[in-house]
């Protein structure tokens, strides 16, 4: 409805439902909502669509933009993409493939995208065999896959944009694939089929607008998990058992929790960091150069892995032994044949023409008296406050609330203590 909904790209906050609890405000990574005057919260920075705002209002008045408003009308003519998170929703007893067959029911195709994964893996095993010989090479490299952790890099540490690994994301891969191999005029044409990825990550919907290394995207929509979550359930075991549309092994599966991207690589230094705050202060050592001896970085940004994300259904910790569960029982071998990913990687499949990386919106930087001059006018406004860190002022924190205030975005008359 008009006036009731604040749009920020691919969030909502639906002012019917906010109270201006501030709860959001707290809990934003880039401290990019304000609640001004105790009404509703509004995103007036920089957004990353790391969906903690989602995750913690309590009223359900944020939400993230999706494909799926429309679920109903996408199925039959859609083709999905189906991330390996989703075998961790249904407990450890339904197996993957009877969740594709019911996935299936509701549309045209569906992708296994754990097999995707495990491609990827030797791919990424291959480039850093190849680039250790080469004394220009930067390490680590750091992971693509996760859309949050490129927003920050790009955001807060874009000297590190570099380091991302130059292949295109597993999603972005399988998409490629799909419209390979798919008659032309399902995915094109007067009736076209969209190519959709189904997610716990509502910061796909952005990895797809602004997609890193391509000029374009492959996908036509995202999906959450949540979405589809009722619909599939219902349709488990109604499916046609004979069809197996089930192809990774344990290695493709386990992407969906921390550490699961790295397990499936063999030689090697690596490490796997998870949440958001946890990912900055390990990119922030990164860019110290205190890790150039690793030579890869897993980096996502929900507590756990994707099982952790915003649009999953079932308790992290209780997805997480679901697919410790079916990693062990599919086994911790990839189900994918070395010399047919070695010829696509020399043809140069897994690779963009292009090294696109997230375009940034930037203001005219400061010159150093300027900005000198602003942060002693920060310091004074800081030596004025509190420290309580309330955020009644409608800014999460004083620190934040000094910068406000300079420039120009609010008035030392909002913090109720000074008041």
């Amino acid at each position: 409805m008009p006036g009731t909904v604040t749009p920020n790209h691919y969030v909502t906050i639906d002012e019917r439902l906010c109270n201006g609890c501030v709860l959001c405000m707290k809990a934003c990574p880039t401290k990019a909502i304000r609640v001004k005057e105790g009404r509703t919260a509004r995103i007036e920075g920089i957004c990353i669509y790391c969906g903690e705002c989602v995750r913690v209002c309590p009223r359900n008045a944020v939400k993230a933009v999706t494909s799926g408003e429309n679920v109903q009308s996408l199925t039959r003519n859609a083709t999905i993409i189906v991330s390996p998170v989703i075998y961790s929703q249904y407990g450890d007893e339904v197996m993957p493939n009877e969740i594709l067959l019911a996935v299936h029911s509701s549309f045209t195709y569906v992708y296994d995208l754990g097999y995707t994964n495990e491609l990827y893996n030797l791919a990424t095993e291959m480039y850093i065999q190849e680039n250790h010989t080469k004394k220009e090479a930067l390490w680590p490299l750091i992971s693509p896959t996760c859309p949050v952790i490129n927003r920050i890099i790009s955001y807060r540490f874009p000297s590190l944009l570099k380091n991302l690994l130059p292949i295109i994301t597993p999603r972005e891969l399988a998409a490629k694939t799909l419209r390979e191999r798919l008659p032309s005029e399902e995915v094109s044409g007067t009736d076209p089929k969209a190519i959709c990825s189904l997610t716990p990550c509502p910061a796909e919907i952005i990895s797809m607008r602004e997609p890193i290394l391509l000029n374009d995207s492959y996908l036509d929509g995202v999906l959450g998990i949540n979405e589809l979550y009722g619909i599939v359930n219902k349709d488990i075991r109604k499916g046609e058992e004979h069809i197996v549309l089930h192809r990774s092994g344990g290695i493709g599966m386990g992407w969906g929790f921390s550490g699961g991207e790295i397990s499936g690589l063999n030689t090697g230094k690596y490490i796997a960091v998870s949440g958001i705050q946890e990912s900055i202060r390990y990119l922030e050592k990164i860019e110290m150069g205190l890790f150039s001896g690793l030579d890869y970085v897993e980096l996502r940004a929900c507590s756990e892995g994707c099982i952790g994300g915003p649009m999953n259904v079932a308790d992290r910790y209780q997805a997480k032994r679901t697919m410790q569960k079916l990693v062990r029982m599919f086994g911790i071998e990839k189900r994918t044949r070395y010399s047919e990913v070695q010829k696509a990687y020399e043809e140069g499949w897994f690779f963009s023409d292009i090294k696109r990386v997230l375009d940034v919106d930037c203001q005219k930087p400061l010159t150093f008296s300027e900005a000198l001059h602003k942060q002693e006018q920060i310091g004074k406004i800081l030596e004025m406050l509190p420290g309580k860190e309330c955020g009644v002022c409608g800014s999460p924190d004083c620190q934040t609330f000094a910068e406000d205030v300079v420039d120009g975005r609010t008035s030392l008359e909002h913090c109720v203590f000074l008041k």
